[in-house]
């Protein structure tokens, strides 16, 4: 691969809006799956709720070592288009029309037949084409810059279009469905034409991203004594890491309790607030928030704090939102105002984790001579899935040890109270974890001497630090 490391320490702003719309388009697709999915499963296509929470249960463990296996494939990739470039433009046509299918399940079918297109459609989307897509995306802002504050600026603005993107589908989705359909949201033909509009979206987005960026870091590793790099090379670099170690575990569990909150969300405004309809509003609250952070209040803070700060901080925001909205569920001005307070508070999380995260990186290759930029980033989104799993099969096991029954026109009181505590309790619980896993992160302060070490391993010339 032919490709030199330049000293371009900012990016000009049409590049960065181009790299910011490939998060746009990763998630019209993972916020569909996230809030309708289990929806769509158990009251359009008619599976029932244990047999449907068991697949996604076991595909995001599949899907979580896809992940790790992908990280590995970007760390080989070498193409006169990049690392990572070469999967944006190949993977946005294959996700999109895997996902129409996801969302067309046959209604001919039996139980069982269904339950296998599911499983097949599923794995496809998530397992297969979302990773293959996701996974380089993500770790793309190491190839960018090795800035640390640019690195921070591109997260902050790739977020904010991932939420523009959450805004949209959390608000279009049933509308979609209702005007394209039959006026009624078990009608399958307004889900198609619903995901053949998001899946046609998807694609063209990421052929923008494609064309409108640059791989500026070659992301090869800096260590003279490692010419070439073995797979159990990595995974040890890796396992030296302290700094990304952390990051892993809280990636775990913050997707743990985010398969938990969301995958309730539906359920949550369909029986707790006794409107359905108010899923896009409740998840708006949070998103919107989430938008109007990032633009107008995370830049600021950027300037005058450190990362690791401002993720305690938010999380410290997000546990009372979460504990918070337990205290009166039933009120919907009140889950509006927390879900906002959610919103604000992800907004701080999300951009700091994945700046972190290349920090984290770099720290490793200073450490070992490695560079994993494409095992770490993808080990973070893998355990991510993990979690998603886990956190979905947890929801399932708690939604029927409390007799909840998602065809029933009314909840029991425990079926109630299951619905409750996922939505609330439990999530706030895992994010207690997270903030106390992130106490030992020192980083942040470490970080100006060891980029300016690697710096010099690499022949270049020192970046501006913010």
């Amino acid at each position: 691969m032919n490709m030199q490391n330049e000293n371009t320490s900012i990016l000009p702003v049409r590049e960065k809006v181009s790299y910011a719309l490939g998060d746009f388009a990763c998630c019209l697709i993972w916020q569909s799956i996230s809030v309708y999915l289990l929806y769509y499963f158990t009251n359009v296509a008619g599976v029932p709720t244990a047999d449907a929470v068991r697949i996604i249960s076991i595909s995001k463990i599949l899907d979580g070592i896809t992940d790790i296996l992908m990280g590995f494939v970007i760390d080989r990739t070498k193409s006169r288009f990049g690392k990572v470039r070469p999967y944006i433009l190949t993977m946005g046509l294959p996700l999109g029309l895997s996902t129409i299918l996801l969302f067309s399940v046959p209604s001919g079918l039996s139980i069982g037949g269904k339950l296998i297109w599911i499983f097949v459609c599923y794995n496809l989307v998530t397992t297969v084409f979302y990773t293959a897509l996701n996974v380089p995306y993500s770790s793309f802002h190491c190839f960018l810059t090795d800035d640390s504050g640019e690195r921070a600026r591109l997260s902050n603005i790739r977020l904010v279009f991932a939420y523009a993107a959450q805004v949209l589908i959390n608000g279009s989705v049933f509308f979609l469905v209702r005007k394209l359909g039959g006026g009624e949201l078990a009608d399958q033909s307004g889900w198609t034409k619903a995901f053949l509009i998001i899946g046609i979206a998807c694609f063209l987005l990421t052929l923008v991203t494609f064309f409108g960026t640059k791989e500026r870091v070659s992301g090869e590793s800096s260590g003279s004594g490692h010419p070439s790099v073995t797979i159990l090379d990595s995974l040890r670099s890796v396992g030296q890491n302290k700094y990304l170690l952390m990051i892993l575990a809280t990636s775990l569990c913050s997707f743990m309790q985010s398969a938990i909150g969301m995958g309730a969300a539906a359920y949550f405004a369909q029986f707790i607030l006794k409107n359905v309809d108010a899923t896009g509003s409740i998840t708006n609250a949070q998103s919107i928030a989430q938008v109007l952070t990032l633009v107008f209040v995370t830049p600021v803070l950027l300037r005058h704090f450190k990362k690791h700060t401002l993720y305690q901080a938010s999380t410290i925001l997000m546990i009372i939102s979460f504990f918070g909205s337990a205290l009166a569920p039933d009120k919907l001005p009140l889950i509006l105002a927390m879900n906002a307070l959610k919103g604000i508070a992800f907004a701080g999380t999300t951009t700091m984790i994945y700046g972190m995260c290349a920090d984290a990186i770099d720290y490793g290759e200073w450490k070992t001579g490695i560079n994993s930029a494409g095992l770490g980033t993808a080990m973070m989104q893998g355990l991510g899935k993990f979690g998603m799993g886990i956190g979905t099969y947890i929801l399932g096991l708690i939604l029927d040890f409390g007799g909840f029954e998602a065809s029933a026109a009314v909840q029991t009181a425990s079926g109630e109270a299951a619905l409750i505590g996922c939505y609330t309790w439990i999530p706030g619980i895992f994010l207690v974890v997270t903030f106390l896993i992130m106490l030992a992160y020192h980083l942040d302060r470490e970080y100006p001497a060891i980029i300016r070490e690697l710096n010099k391993r690499r022949g270049r010339e020192q970046f501006h630090l913010y």
